[in-house]
């Protein structure tokens, strides 16, 4: 799901996940259990990392559409 996604572009710029969490406003154990993101949290992730809101829903929606 986009969390792979999200994972994948923290390796690419070498974010750690403390990073992350605090551009975000969450703790570090808060974004370690997140398997789900918030619209404004999604937003803030797509500015850092140059992409479309949609890069991180395009395969899960693809998926979805299949079924």
């Amino acid at each position: 799901m986009y969390v792979n996604r999200l994972k994948g572009l923290m390796k690419e710029n070498q974010h750690t996940q403390k990073f992350v969490a605090d551009l975000l406003g969450l703790s570090l154990f808060g974004f370690n259990g997140k398997n789900e993101f918030k619209a404004n949290e999604i937003k803030k992730l797509s500015e850092l990392y140059g992409v479309s809101t949609d890069y991180f829903f395009s395969e899960l929606v693809a998926k979805m559409a299949i079924k």
